[in-house]
């Protein structure tokens, strides 16, 4: 490994055995260097799905990293509940420092907890119900740029409309004129993590690509511009706008006494920085992919353009309204349809951990340093959890349904106390986003359109998706 595990702060005790017997599942390489390296670049979805076909318990080799690839729901769940104090970031996450700093994503111990205490009623339930205004108001002013029978790039309309949103919600700024230039940033700079850069190999080729290098940096510095000058102007301006960047730049850790210590610039940037990307990236791609679906599946669509014109007036006598945050409960299949996309296209595809103790996970001893890949890619399409597993049926979220399931045969938000502390304001952001969008257009794919995922950072359309606007008034 390139990094030794952080020293924790009491000893993990090994679990005991959970009675299931020791069987790894070793998977075939033919190649005694690289292992599965050059497998898993060329399809990384399609070589964790072949790999699982191994077992519960399939062995992996990415050069030197050794790993295990977890697909039983209650492996996953152990590693990131039940005993997750003993397992850290692997270094595929690890390697984000270079851009989010020491951020919720990628910090650790107590210095994360700490974080996650400052941060975290940003995120509660009073305060996000009040972003949902803003998230229609932003929705219907993009729209107004629209015209029905135009082509337009749909991943780069939500990644625009969602970082917008975003930045209005959490940082009280109108970002409108710089979201191009912030998108082609965040784009590049994401496109350029990929497992190549893990281990002592990848970060010597790293450092040999000098181009990259500073592609990399001219990235890092638009969005660094933007957040500092926010950081900057509030400081300043020594106003509380009562989002969270006054919340960070105010906190105090009640429960560090009296070391209760507000935040640096540097830190609250890396906070900043860590939200606002995956703030809008993980709502921007799980909404890409909707449309796609519903594109592809007119029958689904028409169901949810009933659904909306029952709740919302049909758009044809212009009777037509906003969502507000009280129609969602009124809008389940939106949200069913939400659910079900982000099951066959999740937007956070892979998770990796590190064993920093001794444990045992489906019967088998763990030793420190053991690294275990989940895949939400993975386990979404287990037909043992999924009857069908390809087709897109929104139904498999009726509450009778999600019922029948183990709960982590479906995590897009990853879980534990790791999961991602903006899930119910990304939840809430794709649902009103969707039925905006939904009750006033119906969306067509390009003919000949070539789309396809792309496993990097997260799990986006690899040449983006155009698609032909047909407004639903005429």
């Amino acid at each position: 490994m390139t990094s030794q595990p952080p020293i924790l702060e009491e000893p993990v005790p090994a679990a005991e055995p959970d009675g299931r017997s020791c069987q790894l599942h070793p998977m075939p390489t033919f190649n005694l260097f690289w292992g599965h390296t050059q497998e898993f670049f060329a399809d990384p979805l399609g070589f964790l799905r072949r790999a699982a076909r191994y077992g519960p318990l399939a062995q992996l080799r990415l050069v030197n990293v050794r790993a295990i690839l977890l697909t039983e729901p209650e492996d996953i769940k152990h590693v990131l509940v039940d005993n997750n104090r003993n397992y850290i970031k692997s270094q595929g996450v690890r390697l984000l420092k270079r851009v989010l700093g020491e951020g919720l994503l990628t910090a650790e111990g107590e210095f994360w907890r700490r974080q996650r205490r400052l941060i975290q009623p940003a995120f509660h339930r009073k305060r996000i119900a009040g972003y949902a205004e803003v998230m229609t108001r932003f929705t219907e002013r993009h729209l107004a740029d629209w015209q029905d029978g135009q082509q337009r790039d749909m991943h780069q309309e939500m990644m625009h409309l969602t970082m917008e949103v975003v930045t209005k919600c959490l940082f009280d700024a109108d970002i409108r004129n710089e979201a191009q230039e912030l998108g082609q940033a965040i784009t590049q700079l994401l496109e350029s993590f990929d497992f190549r850069r893990i281990g002592p190999i990848g970060q010597f080729l790293d450092r040999l690509d000098r181009k990259g290098q500073r592609r990399f940096q001219e990235n890092l510095q638009v969005l660094d511009r933007l957040i500092y000058q926010l950081i900057q102007e509030r400081r300043a301006s020594g106003q509380d706008h009562g989002d969270l960047l006054s919340m960070l730049l105010q906190a105090q850790d009640e429960e560090a006494g009296d070391e209760a210590a507000g935040m640096t610039d540097k830190q609250v940037r890396d906070e900043a920085l860590t939200l606002f990307i995956a703030g809008h990236e993980t709502t921007a791609n799980a909404l890409s992919w909707t449309f796609y679906l519903l594109a592809q599946h007119p029958e689904v669509e028409a169901k949810l353009h009933q659904e909306l014109d029952a709740v919302l007036g049909p758009p044809e006598d212009g009777q037509g309204r906003l969502p507000t945050l009280a129609d969602l409960e009124r809008l389940p299949y939106a949200r069913q349809v939400l659910e079900e996309s982000m099951r066959l296209f999740p937007p956070a595809w892979i998770i990796g951990r590190e064993a920093v103790g001794p444990d045992t996970v489906g019967g088998c001893p763990v030793q420190p340093g053991q690294v275990f890949f989940m895949s939400q890619y993975v386990t979404h399409h287990d037909p043992r959890f999924w009857p069908e597993p390809e087709r897109f049926i929104p139904e498999r979220f009726e509450p009778a349904e999600v019922k029948k399931r183990p709960k982590f045969a479906y995590f897009p938000f990853g879980g534990g106390p790791r999961l991602c502390v903006g899930e119910p304001f990304a939840r809430m952001e794709a649902h009103l986003i969707l039925a905006t969008i939904a009750h006033r257009y119906r969306l067509e794919l390009v003919p000949g359109a070539v789309v396809r995922p792309l496993a990097r950072v997260t799990l986006r359309p690899a040449h983006g998706l155009p698609m032909i606007l047909h407004a639903r008034s005429r």
